[in-house]
């Protein structure tokens, strides 16, 4: 499943770069994530152990994330049941920065065929949620 959304950020590109990849104030912004910490930066790669909350389940994780500033970060990630490659982008537009999120999700076994019927509208409600509140804290940094 693809999923793709993408939301006007009031700042500049860099500002809002900036603010995406601080990956340990995503707390702040992202009501999934409730802790984060950078455990390993090399090169354009970084990797972050994290707490989240999905489907009212508490897990820690481990994901690496490519950086190519100021235009965009990647990263994939694994579950038991999925397979997710997301895709941020940052562009310049006159009123500040348009930011792109772009997921590909695979869901395994039987869940993907359970999934499918709803995933992709709530992957995408899901994706611009989660910009619209990044959109907030990017604006309001100093």
């Amino acid at each position: 499943m693809h999923a793709e959304v993408s939301y006007v950020v009031k700042a500049p590109r860099e500002k809002v770069y900036a603010a995406y990849t601080n990956f340990e104030a995503w707390p702040r912004w992202s009501k999934s994530t409730t802790a984060a910490m950078v455990v390993r930066r090399e090169g354009g790669t970084v990797t972050i152990e994290s707490g989240t909350v999905s489907g009212g389940r508490q897990r820690n994780t481990v994901a690496k994330f490519t950086l190519s500033p100021p235009e965009g970060v990647e990263n994939e990630g694994e579950t038991r049941l999925t397979r997710t490659r997301r895709i941020v982008r940052f562009e310049d537009v006159p009123e500040g920065t348009r930011v792109t999120a772009m997921l590909d999700v695979r869901v395994r076994g039987v869940w993907g065929l359970v999934f499918k019927p709803r995933g992709k509208a709530e992957a995408e409600a899901s994706a611009l949620e989660g910009l619209r509140s990044f959109a907030e804290y990017a604006e309001s940094l100093p």
